[in-house]
């Protein structure tokens, strides 16, 4: 599917919080060409003014987490 699931406790680990997002540029197809380079996405649900990936494993999401937090895009600190 293509949406976070919030049901499944096991997934709440492998799933990214992504705060602070320009949603007026950014877009659900940018979303995940950014986060897909660590690992692979298995939902990504974007809101106004935030977003959420889910990642297959923890790892993946953390590794995202690292790699993205304090990063600038469309103007904007995530």
């Amino acid at each position: 599917s293509n949406v976070t699931n919030k049901t499944d406790p096991r997934s709440l680990n492998s799933r990214v919080f992504i705060g602070n997002l320009n949603t007026l540029v950014v877009k659900k197809s940018d979303v995940e060409a950014i986060f897909s380079k660590y690992g692979k996405i298995v939902g990504c649900s974007v809101h106004k003014g935030f977003a959420f990936v889910q990642f297959v494993t923890e790892r993946n999401a953390r590794a995202a987490v690292a790699g993205e937090d304090g990063r600038m895009i469309a103007g904007q600190v995530l």
